[in-house]
């Protein structure tokens, strides 16, 4: 049995994935105020037919954006001729904007005769697509500078 990858890293088909096909017309992004946790619309993918290959491109999909706002404050404070105390202050995100990582992009229980199962052709319904699909559920990593929530740091430097 294939499962059906979204953006699959390795592009093609093989034996434990594939990429599935674009319903035409349908976007693969929604957009529900309610919930802003959903992001990509099961509704716009099928199961390819039988021995051919999905038509989704390679890396067709965006996931959702990152904003981080950081800021730097440096200032010296003179002592004498060649001393001099340096106080710097980092803060990034300063905003605490949170940054979602890619949604989960698996499409599940596809093909077969059970409930919620689909024949190729037919779009995915969110109880086929699984229960996450198109969901963010975390946030990105938490290294500073690359999306974390805010973190502040600040240095006291004696220079000579």
């Amino acid at each position: 049995m294939t499962t059906p990858i979204v953006n699959n890293p390795y592009g093609g088909a093989f034996r434990s994935n594939r990429r599935p096909s674009v319903v035409a017309g349908v976007s693969p992004y929604l957009s529900n105020p309610n919930d802003r946790r959903v992001f990509l619309n099961p509704a716009a993918f099928t199961i390819p037919a039988p021995g051919e290959f999905g038509n989704l491109g390679r890396w067709a999909l965006h996931g959702p954006s990152l904003t981080q706002f950081d800021l730097t404050l440096h200032k010296r404070f003179p002592l004498a001729e060649k001393r001099d105390i340096e106080f710097r202050a980092e803060i990034y995100n300063i905003l605490n904007h949170t940054n979602f990582a890619n949604p989960v992009s698996r499409l599940n229980n596809a093909l077969g005769t059970g409930a919620n199962r689909l024949q190729p052709g037919q779009p995915f319904t969110a109880a086929a697509a699984g229960g996450s699909f198109g969901l963010m559920t975390s946030t990105v990593t938490k290294d500073v500078g690359l999306g974390a929530s805010r973190q502040i740091q600040l240095a006291l430097r004696f220079n000579f």
